[in-house]
Formats: C-alpha cells, structure tokens, sequence
C-alpha cells in the first residue's frame, strides 16, 4: 500500500516563505507503518523544532530527506531543490543567493541514518512559496492565501496519486478548512470523490476510478500524530523555512551588527522591520513582506 503525507509551515508568518512538504512510502498498514518509524524521532515539527538551535530539527529532516530521496543535502540550495525551488527564483534577492554557501548541517554535530527495512521509500516533493510569488496571487485576486496554500497542495495531491494502487494519505487540516469535496473533484476530475466524514477532527474522502484501487484522502487536526508521512512533511517544511530564515537573518545582521534576529512572525516581524528601517523595507518590499491576506477560508 502507498501512503503520503503533506502539511506546511509558515502559514502565518508575516516574512520568509510558505513551506510545504510531502512524504511518499510504500508499506503495510498504518499500524506497521507507524512501528517503522517509532525510532526514527519524528514527530511535531513544532514540539521538535528549538528556536535557540536548529540541531533537533536538522536530526530529523536531513536524515529524512536523505532516505527519502538517497541524497544527502550538503547546502541549503539542495534542501529547496528537493522543494521545487530552483536557484532561479532566488537570482536578485541578496539574502537568498546565499544557499549553495550555508554548509549542511548549521547546527548538529552527527546525524542518523535511518534504516527502516519494512517501508520502501517512493520520493519527497513539495513547494516554497516565496514573499514576492505570495503577493503577485494575492494582487491578481485569484484568491486569498488558502487558495494559494490550496493550489500547491491540490497539485501535491495529484502529483501524489499516479499510482493505480491503494493509497492514504493524510494532510494537515488547512486551517479553518472543513470541506474539501469540490476541491479534489477539480483537482482529480477523472475520479469520482465520495466523502467519508466531514468532521470537527477529520474531513475523510475516497476517489474511486476504474482500473485503480480506491485511495483514500483525509484532512486531520493534528495530522503530524495520525502519520509519521505528515510529521516527516512538517519537519521537512519548516527545516527549509528556517534555513531561509537563517540566511535572511545572517545578511541583514551582517549590514546592521544592533540587529536583532526574527522568526518572521507578526508581533515580532514588525519590530524587525521597524528597526530596519522604512527605506530598505521599501526597497526589497516584495521580496522581504507578504501583502496582508484575506485570512476567510
């Protein structure tokens, strides 16, 4: 049987990407599945994650990924290809040309490997979305930033589900989110989707094909405990926004010594910016703020 997992980080942020990740296996049932994995250290990414070293985090995601895809990332720029980002898309944004320079790892001083003789791993995808992609969705009015999340996971999904064989998969309810039916007849309109249940805690679809075994697609609060797919998702995802913090944090603390380092989020991504100082906030605006979203979901 294929399972998947997928969930993001740096949904709320107000600078540094939207990450997202998706893991891939092949194996038994869940139960065995998670027996597999009972020793590998995977879990929350935000119980794992310690904003005071990126060690903890790093023992989980570099040996993930390079199980996952049998690479071991030795910079950064390594880790946001696995994502989808190419060098490309960082070209003129000083603090993000960085990447094939930050040496993996930052901070841990040995990393496992993993060996898990019981699960095949099938691959590890995912996506960055980048301050200045987030704010050119938002000024098109093709949506609010959960449509946008949306867009990078319904292709995930799809992506996710060449298979003919029986699949679960297990995301990381979006947000407010409770219906999904629609948007996984759009993104798979070759299936029928049936849904489940539609709850509180779990929104649960089946799509059903000819010729493909039926696959099994849930939403989960709390998806990083119900797969250690998702967990691995998450940790991978906020491995890469943090790398992407660390060197938005190292350029502008190289230009200014006083200043000090953010996570991005709200409250104190509004300190930081202040003390930047308008003229250079805008200046790189697009590349360095996400546009304030419709938060309606």
């Amino acid at each position: 049987m294929r399972h998947a997992g997928i969930d993001e980080a740096g949904y709320g942020p107000t600078l540094g990407p939207l990450a997202i990740g998706c893991a891939i296996v092949e194996g038994g049932p869940v139960a065995e599945l998670e027996r597999a994995f009972a020793d590998t250290g995977v879990g929350d990414s935000k119980k794992i994650h310690d904003p005071r070293t990126l060690a903890p985090l790093e023992m989980v995601a570099l040996p993930a990924i390079a199980w996952l895809t049998g690479f071991m990332p030795d910079t950064a720029a390594d880790v946001f290809a696995v994502l989808g980002e190419s060098a490309t898309l960082r070209n003129g944004t000083p603090w993000m040309e960085e990447a094939t320079t930050v040496r993996l790892p930052v901070a841990a001083t040995a990393l496992p490997t993993w060996r898990i003789p019981t699960v095949t791993p099938v691959g590890l995808t995912g996506a960055l979305i980048q301050p200045r992609a987030y704010n050119a969705f938002l000024r098109s009015r093709a949506g609010n930033k959960a449509d946008l999340e949306w867009q990078s996971i319904g292709r995930l999904l799809a992506d996710a589900h060449t298979s003919t064989a029986a699949q679960r998969t297990v995301v990381d309810r979006l947000g407010g989110r409770k219906f999904y039916r629609d948007l996984l007849q759009t993104t798979f309109p070759n299936d029928l989707v049936l849904v489940v249940e539609e709850t509180s805690h779990v929104s649960r679809y089946t799509l059903v094909r000819e010729a493909h075994a039926d696959r099994d697609i849930g939403f989960h609060v709390g998806g990083e405990s119900c797969s250690p797919l998702t967990a691995i998702a998450s940790c991978v995802a906020k491995y890469a926004r943090e790398l992407h913090m660390l060197m938005l944090n190292r350029y502008w603390t190289g230009r200014m010594s006083w200043l000090t380092p953010t996570a991005g989020y709200p409250q104190d991504a509004k300190r930081w910016l202040h003390q930047v100082g308008t003229g250079y906030v805008d200046a790189w605006s697009d590349d360095l703020v996400r546009t304030i979203a419709d938060e309606k979901v």
